[in-house]
């Protein structure tokens, strides 16, 4: 099967779907294109520490990596968003029997539409929008306002429309599709969920010498006592993720004399307030592989309110995940894990003791380890994947 991969952004280093589903789907056989304009995650929105997000690429590029084609196409912006430059002629070139376009409404999706009556391929989106990270007041049901009219103009219409021309959407989880009928307007009969994947070979438990010794390593590096239970975060550090939950219940409980420490691993707009915060650490961005080393310094991991795909990697490193009540997509942490009540500092302290039990992190760490190996690994989760495609 030859596969056209279309999406805006694409940065080595990351670990989202974008940087790992075409390079699986090369690994099975496939002709893999992936066609980008190489713009950062989250080139959309004015985020402080990501820079210049938005630069022209001044030649179209092209080069192989791992199996799978890459062209890099030039853009020209409309509005927040962008349009790719010769994006007939590419797929023309490329002559696909599927293309993946990752989104619902964007401009991008609708030149693909475009192409369509000129190539012949089959269409699917594919999207890992969560509900929980809409707006509210955009929620169906809610009075309309002038900000609900433009969306139901920006996002409803022109998804519904757009769904009209695709094979089925892909979304990574139930609440994903959820938000793709409420706020994208994507018919519910064409909506298939298939769950984002963990490559087990870089995220698994210290498992022999080498890895338990970069553990201590990596803890003697960061000043982490002996006996110090580690809590983990990782991320952009916006005030949306509600990280400062997290240190204040590190702080509060290290005040009542337990072995606490927070790890937070990223960058953004709360780094400085995490800074100032007493036994928590503040690490800059590593290259998503190189997380690995850090889930497997600590003892649990926390995600006081978004959903990430790092949940799936922290599991996988034998670490129970500890995420809100609020979270539709309870699979990430049901039976490896625990909730607590969002935003309650006082509830998240209560859950956090309750795994100073090192045989209760032992074992909702090594059941999660385990259901990531047999349920969540990419190499399955990719063939997942290929057969719906095949199927449609």
């Amino acid at each position: 099967m030859k596969i056209a991969y279309i999406v805006e952004t694409f940065t080595e280093g990351l670990g989202y779907i974008d940087n790992i589903l075409p390079f699986e789907l090369a690994e099975r056989g496939n002709e893999v294109h992936l066609v980008t304009c190489r713009l950062p995650a989250y080139y959309q929105r004015d985020e402080a520490f990501f820079g210049g997000l938005l630069k022209n690429v001044s030649v179209v590029d092209r080069e192989m990596l791992r199996g799978v084609q890459i062209h890099t196409c030039k853009y020209r912006r409309v509005g927040s968003r962008i349009m790719m430059s010769g994006l007939l002629a590419k797929l023309r070139e490329i002559a696909p029997d599927v293309v993946i376009v990752r989104g619902l409404s964007s401009p991008v999706l609708g030149q693909v539409i475009f192409c369509k009556a000129f190539v012949k391929f089959s269409l699917f989106t594919s999207t890992g929008q969560a509900y929980s990270a809409m707006p509210k007041e955009l929620a169906r049901g809610i009075k309309i306002s002038r900000r609900w009219i433009f969306h139901a103009l920006t996002r409803i219409l022109p998804g519904r429309i757009f769904s009209y021309f695709s094979k089925a959407c892909i979304a990574s989880t139930e609440d994903c599709a959820l938000c793709a009928v409420d706020f994208y307007g994507i018919p519910r009969n064409k909506l298939e969920v298939v769950p984002l994947g963990v490559d087990t070979t870089i995220f698994h438990p210290v498992r022999d010498d080498d890895s338990r010794h970069r553990r201590g390593l990596l803890r003697s590096k960061l000043g982490i006592r002996e006996g110090d239970c580690v809590c983990i975060w990782t991320g952009r550090m916006t005030r949306a993720k509600s990280i400062m939950t997290l240190a204040h219940a590190i702080n509060e409980l290290n005040d009542e004399g337990y072995a606490f420490v927070g790890l937070f691993v990223g960058a953004g707009p709360e780094s400085e307030s995490l800074r100032g915060m007493r036994d928590c650490i503040v690490h800059d961005f590593v290259a998503w592989r190189e997380l690995a080393d850090f889930y497997r310094a600590s003892d649990l991991a926390v995600w006081p309110k978004s959903i990430t795909t790092s949940t799936l990697d922290a599991s996988a490193c034998g670490l129970p995940v500890i995420m809100s009540d609020q979270e539709a997509a309870t699979e990430r942490w049901d039976g490896i894990g625990a909730s607590y009540e969002e935003g309650s500092v006082q509830s998240l302290k209560n859950v956090l003791i309750r795994y100073l039990d090192s045989a209760k992190r032992l074992k909702d760490g090594s059941a999660g380890a385990s259901r990531m190996r047999d349920e969540y690994s990419w190499k399955i989760i990719s063939g997942r994947f290929q057969n719906f495609l095949e199927a449609r």
